[in-house]
């Protein structure tokens, strides 16, 4: 006979069954090519998370605020970004924000409605601050800027009427 195999006789085979595949040559496996993967290179992006609103970019009123992703005051930035909604353009991290950091600013104010820098774990003033009472800071500073560019706006019609006069 021919020699049998440990798997032939496992499968309950007869030894002359065994014999004839042992004796048949293996089958071929099947090969895997490799396939060569072109990795194209990622487009740049910029490293800022920039949201605006076209709407409002007309009237010169911008929110910035820079959130710092590690103590998680990005998912608050986006709580002013729609409490704001229309009124104003927001810009969320236009730079990278520094580690720690969580800044809101309208533009045309001089102070920050929000200035928290160089915060530590747990970050206790970040979790301290009720977003509502920001969001309505926000809004105030929005309304402010927009009265002192009426109050601008009236004051330049009325010295274009004096010249106008004038003349």
């Amino acid at each position: 006979m021919g020699r049998v195999l440990r798997s032939a006789t496992k499968k309950n085979t007869t030894a002359g069954e065994a014999a004839v595949a042992a004796a048949e040559p293996p089958a071929k496996k099947a090969t895997v090519t490799k396939k060569k993967i072109v990795k194209k290179p990622a487009a740049k992006k910029d490293t800022a998370d920039t949201t605006t609103d076209t709407t409002a970019t007309t009237s010169g009123k911008t929110v910035t605020i820079e959130a710092c992703k590690t103590c998680g005051s990005v998912s608050r930035a986006t709580k002013i970004q729609k409490a704001v909604g229309t009124k104003a353009s927001v810009v969320i991290n236009a730079e990278t924000p520094g580690k720690g950091n969580f800044v809101v600013r309208v533009s045309g104010v001089e102070e920050p409605v929000v200035e928290l820098l160089g915060m530590k774990r747990p970050f206790a003033e970040l979790k301290a601050l009720v977003m509502e009472d920001v969001c309505e800071n926000v809004l105030k500073a929005l309304e402010e800027k927009e009265e002192e560019t009426k109050e601008e706006e009236k004051k330049e019609e009325k010295e274009e009427d004096k010249k106008e006069e004038e003349k």
